[in-house]
């Protein structure tokens, strides 16, 4: 038996390695390729955020740029979670809107149009092709049209200020970093814990990479789009009490209650951190026999430090995404935001604005027949995901797949989800619950890149190759333009013909999507190459702690 002595200098080193390994693996995304160098001679970058706009003064003329191709644009967002929500009323309505923002800034001829994330989370960004992405619940949670507005104008102000010339480097970044995201891996294996659900695992893979990477320059972004989005909206005689303000401050208590759902969150992840490293010592401690009392004991003990080190690393890595959020490129501080706006608006009081909000509009637009139709089944397709194997959610997701959403991805997903939690509620017809996709997948305007991926694994590990990589296939036909969807691509043809295959995809891919080359051979490496990688790293941090206890 190993001496008392020896045993805490190997816990100590073990230790040691443990977490420099996890620090090693962040000092590879200081080093990756992928993050942009020189960030400080980037257009904004390191400058002082620069003073508010005149409310009402002229707009700097726009930069001349080459325009990406609006349509493959939205077919990019496609191929991302669940893609986009087809609501033809309530897109005329945003587009109505987005015309008239142009046309106050002087461009009324410039691309791009509006398009509906089918996301429960409160998302609005913009991109280089001209397109505006809202989610759903800020169509459903503005209390005015002054407020909508506001939105659209600050996200356009990114388009009109030429931000996305750096839109390349931000993306491959962000994916780079979202690789080494601390507990990624297990919060993806543990997506059936209490409390968790699919939505929950899609989350926590890319957020902390997010806020690293993006930063350096994004501040002044978002001051400069807060500016040109008053100058806008104030100019089209809406308010900023009810506009701009009350977008802000939606944003601020979006963040406040999610910050708690993450902290709830982030306590059930620990423990299933423990746990699952409790398992392993304990199916290790006999060396593939029946363990012994002792061995028990020690398998516990060695389970619970190891579980304790891996949750410390996690809560580490939390703890470092909730402060760098406060800093990242799109929180700046919204208090801050607000006191230099509102100082902006009383310089000038004939920014006023009218007092009273529009409302009706707004109301008009929630109110059409498909529209009503489409946000009610979308809301209780989210209940049912958020809750599968609560009896209620079946008969949520069933109504959540009638008409007007019967091939929406959302609805149908969570019916296919929750038909996999309670099996014993399948009617003898749906011995296959993947079937459900299809419908999804005949809809041209309606169709997700994630229905193919999901319905294809599910093929895979049911009936075989063959009916998988005929899922697959159709799917590509569709998606092969969208860089988003070949990593899944690569990998599943790694795992099912062989990794040399999926290394010949992942160079096609680079040929195709420069930005996406790197997602792509990573999603290339096979099992053997990704061990052996790990041992590498995990030599070169023992090497370090033994240097630096040979020091002491």
């Amino acid at each position: 038996m190993m001496p008392a002595a020896s045993r805490i200098k190997h816990t100590r080193r073990a230790l040691g390695y443990r977490m420099l390994t996890a620090v090693f693996g962040l000092g590879l995304l200081a080093g990756c390729t992928t993050v942009p160098s020189g960030l400080p001679a980037l257009p904004f970058a390191g400058s002082a955020p620069a003073a508010p706009l005149n409310p009402l003064g002229p707009l700097e003329p726009p930069q001349p740029r080459i325009w990406p191709d609006a349509a493959q644009d939205v077919l990019n967002q496609r191929a991302r979670g669940f893609g986009l929500v087809h609501a033809p009323e309530l897109q005329r309505y945003l587009n109505g809107l987005y015309a008239r923002i142009k046309t106050q800034a002087g461009v009324p001829a410039w691309p791009g149009g509006v398009q509906v994330v089918a996301n429960e989370s409160l998302e609005a960004y913009a991109t280089a092709a001209g397109n505006i992405y809202v989610s759903l619940p800020w169509l459903t949670s503005v209390e005015s049209e002054d407020e909508l507005v506001a939105l659209l104008s600050h996200e356009f102000g990114h388009v009109y200020l030429h931000y996305h010339q750096l839109e390349g480097a931000i993306e491959g970044a962000d994916m780079a970093a979202g690789t080494v995201g601390i507990g990624v891996a297990l919060a993806k294996k543990t997506g059936q814990v209490a409390g968790w659900n699919q939505l929950d695992s899609l989350m926590a893979a890319y957020s902390l990479g997010k806020g690293l990477a993006t930063t350096v320059y994004s501040r002044t972004q978002e001051s400069a789009a807060d500016s040109f989005g008053l100058n806008v909206s104030l100019k089209m005689r809406y308010s900023y009490e009810h506009g701009l303000k009350a977008f802000l401050e939606r944003i601020a208590s979006w963040e406040d209650s999610n910050r708690e759902r993450d902290v709830r969150r982030q306590e059930k992840l620990l423990a299933a951190i423990r746990a699952d490293a409790m398992a392993k010592a304990q199916k290790s401690a006999g060396g593939g026999r029946a363990p012994d009392a002792v061995q028990l004991r020690v398998a516990q003990t060695t389970g619970e430090v190891q579980g304790a080190i891996g949750a410390t690393l996690q809560n580490w890595g939390f703890k470092l995404e909730q402060t760098m959020g406060k800093l990242r490129s799109d929180h700046p501080d919204i208090t801050e935001r607000i006191d230099t706006l509102a100082r902006a608006v009383d310089a000038a009081p004939a920014a006023q604005g009218d007092a009273n909000p529009v409302v009706a509009p707004l109301l008009a637009a929630r109110k059409e027949k498909r529209t009503a139709a489409i946000l009610a089944n979308y809301e209780l397709a989210f209940r049912a995901l958020g809750a599968p194997s609560d009896p209620a959610s079946l008969a949520a997701a069933r109504r959540a797949t009638a008409e007007p959403t019967a091939t929406h991805a959302v609805p149908l997903f969570a019916l296919y989800t929750v038909l996999g939690q309670q099996p014993g509620t399948q009617s003898r017809r749906v011995i296959d619950p993947g079937l459900i996709f299809e419908a999804n997948f005949r809809s041209e305007q309606d169709r997700a890149w994630k229905l193919y991926t999901v319905r294809a694994l599910g093929l895979k590990a049911s009936s075989g190759t063959p009916a998988a990589k005929n899922v697959m296939e159709l799917g590509l036909a569709y998606f092969g333009k969208a860089e988003d969807a070949w990593p899944d691509v690569i990998r599943f043809y790694g795992e099912t013909q062989g990794w040399d295959e999926a290394k010949r995809r992942a160079a096609e891919c680079g040929k195709l999507f420069r930005h996406a080359a790197a997602r792509c051979n990573g999603a290339a490496i096979s099992p053997a190459e990704q061990a052996e990688a790990d041992r590498k790293a995990q030599a070169k941090a023992e090497n370090l702690v033994d240097k630096v206890f040979k020091k002491k």
